[in-house]
């Protein structure tokens, strides 16, 4: 069972989401909270493994709970809001998603499958059956001209992010993505796909080469030409994965 706990402070607001939660009998709500203060309290004493969390809330706000979480082992974070100019900082704030009101039972459920990916990952609960082995995605669902087409993982390129939004390139075809980069980088093999930059992920074996800026910076060359550039902090973990010092 995921221990949920639902922070908002319209009663309605809270009602709407609860009822929605039912058909998912693995999500525990063992609370609701109508304040960060409230929820925050009651972070000291019970645990949590989900916090649905309103943003602009009286006294304090969503984001100031997270400053009370346990560190060494955090919830997964999904915001449900009005407003969506904070989508940036709710990624940058490693929340698993971003809702806004109103959402449709589909998109709470698509919510509630990436939080499963987050707890699983953090080995809290395994699937019945499950040898312990962590699959990663294969695959990705794209809407063209009405349509949805997959996408292998296999043929995609590099991957370019934007706030939630993300761009998969696909030798030719490039497709735009409501996702975050934090989310499509936890689920793809990361002995395959590699983060370089905070707005880029690539596909290491489409590198070809690596050049250097007069600024000292490097950028990474795709073998088809693609430049993708190279973030100082991100440089060790390339090394790693290429074998090489440069």
């Amino acid at each position: 069972m995921i221990r949920t706990l639902i922070v908002d402070d319209e009663p309605l607001a809270r009602s709407r989401v609860r009822a929605m939660l039912t058909v998912h009998p693995d999500i525990d709500v063992v609370a609701e909270c109508s304040s960060a203060g409230e929820a925050s309290a009651l972070l000291r004493s019970e645990s949590a493994a989900l916090l649905l969390l309103d943003i602009e809330m009286p006294e304090a706000s969503g984001f100031e709970i997270l400053k009370t979480v346990a560190v060494e082992s955090p919830p997964a974070i999904v915001f449900v809001t009005a407003h969506e100019e904070f989508a940036l900082d709710a990624f940058d704030a490693n929340a698993v998603d971003y809702l806004v009101k109103p959402f449709s039972q589909e998109r709470l459920d698509r919510a509630l499958w990436r939080v499963r990916r987050f707890v699983e990952g953090k080995g809290a609960t395994r699937p019945a059956g499950s040898n312990g082995v962590r699959r990663w995605r294969e695959r990705f669902a794209v809407r063209v001209r009405g349509e949805v087409v997959f996408i292998k993982v296999s043929s995609i390129d590099w991957i370019a992010g934007a706030g939630n939004y993300v761009r998969l390139n696909a030798g030719a075809q490039s497709h735009l993505l409501r996702e975050s980069l934090q989310n499509i980088a936890a689920e793809l093999d990361p002995a395959v796909f590699l983060r370089v930059h905070r707005s880029a992920i690539v596909n290491i074996e489409r590198v070809r080469k690596l050049v250097p800026a007069s600024d000292g910076s490097l950028s990474i060359i795709l073998h088809d030409g693609t430049a993708v550039p190279l973030g100082p902090t991100y440089r060790a973990a390339l090394e790693e994965a290429l074998g090489e010092k440069f």
